[in-house]
């Protein structure tokens, strides 16, 4: 993996918006965002699943905001480092992932709060179809003297089928006070209620379901700002839904 390692700098107070296909063949991500700097990072997977890893640091008064959509075929693991460096820095993660037939994925994603006054928040959002295996894991951690920081992480998996396995997995470790922090986790079946509602409408089983699915993953496009991304995100779903 060490091998394939891309590298996105942005220096002090640049300010810059990047899409990255992690379908393309590298292994990585190792990002710097310099102080003052604001980084937007969509990352993209609609082809066959990888395994990556991302390691990110984030300096003072710097912002990162990273948004990914995978929607991509297999199996994949992903591990998420974002070191939130300087005092003031900020990281947001947005995660929409889909597991379905025999897809088996699995994302690590880990805030690390290392100075005072930072903030992380972490969204992990996904649908397990199938016989899919769909794993979350998150730890948002605010070491010693990192005062007034602030972190929250929340995860949720909707399970379609009886065969589907589905598991969040969230922790703090916090060794300061005087800071905030909070996660939340639901993992749980399909209401049985909106395939009723939508089958009382006319759709069939499968039909309801896709529906369901679509509604629950496109919000991620919200986040993308280029509208030939966001069509291209509605189509990916409306394809492997």
């Amino acid at each position: 993996m060490e091998n394939n390692i891309r590298k996105i700098i942005l220096a002090d107070c640049q300010k810059q918006e990047l899409i990255v296909d992690f379908s393309e063949g590298f292994d990585g991500l190792e990002i710097n965002v310099g102080k003052g700097a604001n980084l937007a990072l969509n990352l993209i997977n609609f082809g066959e699943s990888r395994n990556g890893k991302i390691v990110a640091k984030v300096e003072e008064n710097a912002e990162l905001f990273a948004t990914m959509a995978d929607f991509s075929n297999g199996n994949s693991r992903l591990n998420v480092a974002i070191n939130l460096v300087g005092s003031n820095a900020r990281g947001i993660w947005r995660l929409s992932a889909l597991a379905s037939n025999n897809d088996d994925k699995k994302y690590a994603v880990h805030f690390y709060h290392l100075a005072q006054s930072t903030y992380g928040l972490m969204d992990n959002y996904g649908v397990a179809r199938n016989s899919s295996r769909l794993a979350f894991s998150g730890a948002n951690e605010i070491a010693r003297g990192a005062k007034k920081s602030k972190t929250k992480q929340n995860a949720k998996i909707i399970v379609f089928d009886e065969g589907a396995v589905a598991k969040a997995d969230p922790r703090l470790n916090i060794d300061e006070n005087e800071v905030e922090a909070s996660h939340a986790a639901v993992v749980g079946k399909l209401s049985d209620d909106h395939l009723f509602y939508l089958m009382s409408r006319g759709l069939n089983l499968n039909q309801a379901k896709n529906l369901i699915t679509y509604g629950y993953l496109l919000p991620i496009a919200n986040y993308f700002h280029d509208e030939a991304m966001k069509e291209k995100i509605a189509k990916i779903i409306e394809e492997r839904v």
